[in-house]
C-alpha cells in the first residue's frame, strides 16, 4: 500500500505545548510514515479516498534529488524545513517533497518542492483546527490530490480538496466541515 501522510488537529484532550515539542513530534511522524512504522496513523480516511485515486500521479520519482531552490524571502525563511524534506524524498505527487512546519496552535503552513527541480510552491494559506472533524492535511504519493480540512487563514471552516497542477494548488471541491464537541463526538450539520 502507499504511503499517506496526515496530520491530525488535536492530539487527544492535551494540546502538546511549545514550538519545539511540535516540531520534535512532526519531525518524528514524517520520519515514521518514511519508515512505514506507524502505518495505520499514516493512512489516510477511507472516504477520502476516490479523488485521490481521480487524480493518479507519475510513478514515484528514484533519480538524484534536487535541492530546493531559495529563489524568494518566504523559502529563504523557511530553508531548513524545506531542505529537510527534500532530503527526505518523494511524499507527493510523484516526485515531490512536502515540508510541513507550524505557525501556531493548532495551525499549520506547508509548501511542495520538486525534486526533479528544485522549485519550490508555498500553499496560498494556513490551516488551522479547532472543533472540525478529520485530517487537517492529507495527501499521497501516487495522487496530485490534496485533503485540507479547517479554517484557511483563519477565515471560515472548510473541507476542500485540491488538485496540483505542477505550479499551484486548484481548488476542485469544498464543503463545510464536519464538526466535533469537545469530547470528540460528532456533531450533527
Amino acid at each position: 500500500m502507499d504511503h499517506v501522510f496526515t496530520m491530525r488537529g488535536n492530539f487527544g484532550s492535551k494540546p502538546i505545548a511549545g514550538t519545539r515539542v511540535r516540531m520534535w513530534f512532526a519531525t518524528i511522524l514524517i520520519s515514521s510514515c518514511l519508515a512505514g512504522s506507524t502505518r495505520s496513523f499514516c493512512q489516510s480516511s477511507a472516504q477520502s479516498g476516490d479523488l485521490f485515486a481521480r487524480y493518479p500521479a507519475s510513478p514515484t520519482f528514484h533519480g538524484r534529488r534536487a535541492s530546493p531552490k531559495l529563489n524568494d524571502a518566504d523559502a529563504r525563511m523557511f530553508r531548513t524545513r524545506l531542505r529537510y524534506a527534500a532530503a527526505h524524498g518523494p511524499l507527493f505527487a510523484g516526485h515531490y517533497a512536502m515540508a510541513i512546519w507550524g505557525c501556531g496552535a493548532s495551525c499549520i503552513s506547508f509548501a511542495a518542492i520538486n525534486l526533479m527541480n528544485g522549485e519550490v510552491t508555498f500553499f496560498p494559506a494556513t490551516v488551522s483546527q479547532s472543533n472540525e472533524y478529520g485530517e487537517r492535511l492529507s495527501f499521497r504519493s501516487n495522487s496530485k490530490a490534496i485533503h485540507v480540512v479547517g479554517s484557511l487563514n483563519e477565515g471560515d471552516s472548510v473541507d476542500s480538496w485540491y488538485l496540483w497542477t505542477g505550479s499551484r494548488f486548484r481548488l476542485i471541491q469544498t464543503q463545510p466541515p464536519q464538526r466535533v464537541d469537545d469530547n470528540g463526538n460528532l456533531l450533527k450539520p
